[in-house]
């Protein structure tokens, strides 16, 4: 397939391999809607996977992520990674769930070589969810150290989700990834607990208006994954831009976490042969329920603190 390059105002690819995975947490992004169903995303072969990937023109230091969902239980994720150009840097987010026998083949398979680059932070940055089931902290430790030990690049990483219980449960983390000589490091909660907002979303004063339900709740506009203004709801029309390749489990590529998760408004599909990253303001009518991932100040890919994964101008009712 013909490459097509990353224009350089983009510093984040995200791949969404899968949906699907093998935690519940109660505080996951990605279970914005009533009824999010992990499983209802349609994927692509791994052979497509390796030939749409490759067909990107990225540069050092912006790396292809894989996240998800778990990427590591979508079948075939091994020959993906060894399947993409030897130029294109990898990065993976996971939460290390993938038993002895998975492990045991990553390690067989995978030269950790090919997970290393110059960067502040692992190649392999591994997500800690205390009280789910199957994240027994011991056993992720163990499981992390086995994979530094094997020469792997990588740190455990726990969201500040503010009950008692988890942060003392991160506390307690903290403790054993040192006595292990892991690197432990903490990710600001997004997101709405007991009435409380957190995230700094100064940037785009009403962004996220209609975006926060408390975590055990679902968001009335993406009910069955379709985007549906419901009474009440008062978005803005705003020309937005993104800076993140943002790639779902089919390949369709979106503008916004809020289109992927709600599997509407793609533009374009990775494996179309005419498709072409594109650096330019998009209209969107629905500034008000922006995904908070999207519109959070945060650090970009150099570490540096006061960016967002999206531009947005020309603000105006949409009506």
């Amino acid at each position: 397939m013909k490459e097509t390059q990353l224009p350089e105002t983009y510093n984040y690819i995200a791949v969404f391999p899968t949906m699907r995975c093998n935690l519940d947490c109660g505080f996951c992004l990605n279970a914005f809607s009533n009824d999010f169903i992990r499983g209802k995303f349609n994927t692509i072969s791994p052979p497509e996977w390796i030939d749409g990937l490759n067909r990107i023109n990225t540069r050092k230091g912006v790396p292809i992520t894989f996240g998800g969902g778990e990427p590591f239980v979508y079948y075939g994720f091994i020959d993906v990674i060894n399947g993409i150009k030897s130029e294109t840097e990898i990065d993976i987010l996971t939460n290390l769930r993938w038993g002895k026998k998975g492990i045991d083949l990553f390690i067989e398979k995978v030269n950790p070589k090919r997970l290393k680059r110059n960067a502040s932070y692992p190649s392999i940055r591994i997500s800690y969810h205390p009280g789910q089931k199957f994240m027994d902290p011991k056993s992720l430790v163990e499981d992390a150290k086995r994979l530094q030990n094997a020469g792997f690049s990588l740190g455990i990483y726990s969201v500040q989700y503010p009950s008692s219980e988890q942060l003392q449960a991160i506390t307690q983390m903290q403790f054993r990834c040192a006595d292990a000589g892991i690197l432990f490091r903490v990710k600001d909660f997004t997101g709405k607990y007991n009435g409380t907002i957190y995230g700094d979303y100064s940037k785009f004063p009403g962004a996220t208006k209609y975006s926060f339900p408390d975590m055990n709740g679902g968001i009335p506009f993406l009910e069955s994954r379709e985007i549906q203004i419901t009474k009440g709801i008062e978005t803005k029309l705003v020309d937005c831009k993104t800076s993140e390749l943002i790639i779902g489990p089919n390949a369709d590529v979106y503008r916004c976490h809020r289109d992927l998760y709600a599997e509407k408004l793609s533009i374009g599909n990775l494996l179309d042969h005419n498709f072409e990253i594109k650096d330019i303001f998009l209209s969107c009518s629905l500034y008000g329920i922006c995904n908070p991932c999207d519109v959070k100040v945060k650090t970009n890919y150099k570490q540096e603190i006061g960016n967002t994964s999206v531009e947005i101008t020309n603000i105006k009712d949409a009506n």
